[in-house]
């Protein structure tokens, strides 16, 4: 006898009766790792649970999430109680948790503190091996997923802040068991055919522990250790930490802080500018009002010094005048005196130069006359 077919929704509420009346299913306890964590805004937690090979989607009520005295976080071992529920609409099942318990720090949160250690010793973490980041790159690779939004939030910061610099993106795989190599052997590419490359940005946006693992990976810290290219990684958001951080040249807390670190603002470079312009020009006039007024100070005293000078010099040159005046010949002439001078006109002074018989000049103050001596007397007073 044939069956008679059912619908969709009636084999969907067969099957959700059947889970909700099983026993096992109605109290289940299991043990896994948390991963894809997300706190809804209503306060109701969704996440999965996976071990290996499996996961199974779980759903924490408000309620329940309130009563927590400990966030969840993604790679927490927990150990769950609740009960398997359908949601009828699209035929999926999930665990509906109203007990939640630590068991361990997590399958991830371990394999990252290992590799950490590992590298470590090696000595991939070294602030001697970091290269500094150029101030002013001409070139800048962006490493990363070619669709996400953390190429375009980059992007959209670097035009806005400089728009000198020239970009290029790398797409590769940021998720999934391929990544890492795909971005390993893309850093490689970078190194070996771009010279011209000042910069490299490698990472993507937010996601869960699985969704960041790529850039725990072993072969991508090696990679980024041995690029002779700076790197600065920007993977996830603020609280994300990943061995690609560890040991790049640069860590950027998100990739639109990686895009504002590496390049300067030209918009503020240029009010910088200006400001610097204002503040020479502004010394350059003190300096010049200073010099300026340096100059006439000395110009006054260079004048007053002059003046002093001449003033000095016309004294002595009227105390000169003076005596000049009080004894030239034409103005004792006047007084009645006369000259005698010899026949070389030389001014006879005394007796003892005469000589009898001898023709000298007499100057008078209105002509001159010859004479000759007949007679020589000594001093009659």
């Amino acid at each position: 006898m044939a069956l008679k077919p059912v619908t969709v929704s009636q084999l969907n509420e067969y099957i959700s009766r059947v889970i909700g009346t099983d026993p096992l299913l109605g109290a289940v306890v299991v043990k896994g790792e948390i991963s894809n964590l997300k706190y809804h805004g209503s306060g109701h937690v969704y996440f999965s649970i996976i071990d290996a090979t499996s996961k199974i989607n779980c759903f924490l009520p408000r309620d329940y999430a309130m009563s927590l005295h400990y966030p969840l976080e993604d790679g927490m071992e927990v150990t769950l109680t609740g009960s398997i529920s359908v949601f009828k609409k699209n035929g999926t099942y999930s665990l509906y948790v109203k007990i939640v318990e630590v068991s361990g720090e997590g399958n991830l949160a371990i394999a990252f503190e290992k590799m950490k250690e590992k590298l470590s010793k090696e000595g991939l973490f070294d602030q001697s091996h970091k290269k500094p980041i150029p101030k002013y790159p001409n070139k800048i690779g962006i490493v990363t997923s070619a669709t996400g939004a953390a190429v375009k939030d980059i992007l959209k910061i670097l035009k806005g802040r400089n728009h000198l610099v020239d970009v290029m993106i790398f797409p590769v795989l940021v998720q999934g068991e391929a990544a890492s190599a795909d971005i390993a052997a893309m850093l490689d590419y970078i190194n070996e055919t771009f010279d011209d490359i000042d910069t490299l940005i490698v990472g993507r946006g937010g996601g869960s522990a699985d969704d960041l693992w790529a850039f725990n990976e072993e072969n991508v810290a090696r990679a980024i250790y041995r690029s002779e290219i700076p790197i600065i990684s920007a993977v996830g958001h603020e609280i994300d930490f990943t061995i690609a951080d560890l040991v790049a040249d640069l860590r950027a807390e998100t990739p639109t802080a990686a895009a504002q670190l590496v390049v300067p603002d030209t918009e503020q470079m240029r009010k910088q500018m200006e400001d610097l312009k204002e503040h020479l020009y502004i010394q350059l006039s003190n300096k010049l009002m200073y010099h300026r007024l340096l100059i006439d100070n000395l110009a006054k005293e260079m004048k007053n010094c002059l003046n002093g000078q001449i003033a000095k010099l016309e004294n002595e040159l009227t105390q000169s005048k003076l005596l000049l005046e009080e004894n030239n010949p034409a103005q004792i002439l006047e007084n009645g005196y006369s000259v005698l001078t010899d026949e070389d006109g030389k001014v006879i002074s005394a007796v003892s130069q005469l000589c009898e018989k001898k023709e000298y000049k007499i100057t008078l103050q209105d002509g001159f006359a010859k004479c000759r001596i007949t007679e020589i007397g000594g001093n009659q007073r």
